[in-house]
């Protein structure tokens, strides 16, 4: 008997090893298939587009983190880099050294500013991210080339000290007095970044203390200011008077993925009751987000990327599944580069648990 139960139990564990094999070979050209998609929408000159017409680099700074970490040729991310620093330096409506605009593309195929963009704060962190990242696992060319940037990472990140108040948060746009919640936990998320850049590429102990303390004091108002236990929310944001402006309820997906941006970038852990609540919340509010029957026609791959850090692998894998069967091969609008930037983490989290973690 003992016998027979081993080879029934070495057999069981072969074809279970065979499957997870399996699964994650298929995951892998998953990822390749995307990042295929991705590649295409990269420009000669380096711009990742956003649409056929547009360059958004909020955007494309995420799709940049995701290729970075997927572990699959996407895109040229060095190109990108230097495509983001050069218009950096191009004026822009807020005379903010280090801000970027979005550009649109002309009907003869060149880029012209839009003369608008989103917001400053967030542009700005998630470039910053992105070098940490670049620095962290890219290769030795990106790392060097990382390194040799240092002004204009300073330079760039000096935008988001440009639309800070004196609680530390930062207005969206100098001419719009809001301080989102989303954009806030980015810029904690840059902030930290930022430190460590400062501490490990360029030896900048001091310069890396202050980031630091930046980003704790946003985290602080974060958990603080913007969470309200009665209502078991996170304010939208906060106007230029500190009055709270909450989410719309009802079939308004965006306000609802604002809850989750403090666990997508770290600002609270997923085992905190502020973040249980939130990622509960959100479930019940949008029941069926995984096979994407929701208000909007945007994928939002980044609540998945969430679902992974919440420990909810059934939630990310049907939204995996669901994501290929509606929109591969093409990948078309409404999917869009950051899109692919969140996804390929995903299906990366589903494979490699371990890499999740990484911010």
């Amino acid at each position: 008997m003992k016998t027979v139960y081993g080879c029934l139990l070495a057999t069981v564990m072969f074809l279970a090893t065979c499957r997870a094999g399996a699964t994650a070979s298929i995951r892998v050209t998953e990822r390749q298939n995307v990042g295929q998609s991705l590649a295409q929408q990269q420009r000669a000159d380096g711009a990742i587009l956003y649409t056929s017409t547009r360059v958004d680099p909020y955007f494309a700074n995420i799709a940049a983190i995701g290729a970075i970490r997927g572990g699959v040729d996407l895109i040229d991310v060095k190109r990108w880099m230097q495509w983001y620093v050069a218009h950096s330096t191009d004026p822009n409506p807020w005379r903010i050294p280090g801000a970027i605009t979005d550009y649109d593309v002309t009907a003869d195929g060149a880029l012209r500013t839009s003369g608008e963009a989103d917001s400053v704060d967030s542009y700005a962190a998630t470039f910053i991210s992105l070098a940490a990242t670049a620095w962290h696992v890219g290769d030795a060319p990106l790392r060097t080339y990382v390194a040799g940037i240092r002004g204009d990472i300073e330079r760039i990140a000096s935008a988001m000290d440009a639309v800070s108040d004196n609680d530390g948060l930062t207005w969206a746009l100098p001419n719009y007095p809001l301080k989102y919640l989303m954009d806030n936990s980015e810029v904690y998320r840059g902030l930290i970044d930022l430190a460590t850049l400062r501490a490990q590429a360029f030896g900048d102990l001091a310069g890396a203390v202050r980031a630091s303390s930046q980003a704790l004091r946003v985290q602080a108002a974060i958990r603080t200011r913007y969470w309200d236990a009665k209502r078991g929310l996170f304010a939208l944001a906060l106007d230029d008077a500190g009055a709270k402006v909450w989410p719309k309820t009802g079939d308004f997906m965006e306000d609802g993925t604002s809850q989750l941006f403090p666990i997508l970038h770290g600002v609270i852990e997923p085992a905190s009751p502020q973040a249980q609540i939130a990622y509960q919340r959100f479930s019940e509010a949008f029941p069926n987000w995984p096979v994407l029957d929701k208000p909007d026609e945007f994928p939002w791959a980044s609540v998945a990327f969430v679902a992974l850090q919440m420990n909810d692998f059934s939630r990310a894998r049907t939204f995996a599944t669901t994501a290929q069967k509606r929109y591969a091969p093409e990948f078309a609008y409404p999917w869009f580069c950051a899109e692919t930037g969140w996804y390929v983490r995903v299906l990366l989290g589903l494979d490699a648990p371990q890499t999740i973690a990484d911010l």
